[in-house]
């Protein structure tokens, strides 16, 4: 595993738990609603530009995301 994925998976962790946090939700709940709305694959696609900002900044954005996509969280 090179330095950058290790980068981004790092960048997951953190605001998945961040998400955990938040939103008052169970790890299993949370790690659903990343699965099925793709907030992963979100995270990785678009880490280029996420990690110039602060892990807060990154779950605000998921969260317009997801209101987006009609989820309250």
């Amino acid at each position: 595993m090179n330095e950058r994925n290790i980068d981004i998976e790092d960048m997951q962790c953190w605001v998945f738990r961040m998400a955990q946090t938040r939103w008052k939700m169970p790890a299993k709940k949370c790690a659903k609603l990343f699965k099925e709305y793709d907030i992963w694959e979100f995270i990785e696609e678009c880490y280029d530009i996420l990690h110039l900002n602060s892990y807060n900044c990154v779950l605000n954005d998921i969260e317009v995301l997801l209101k987006n996509k009609g989820v309250t969280v």
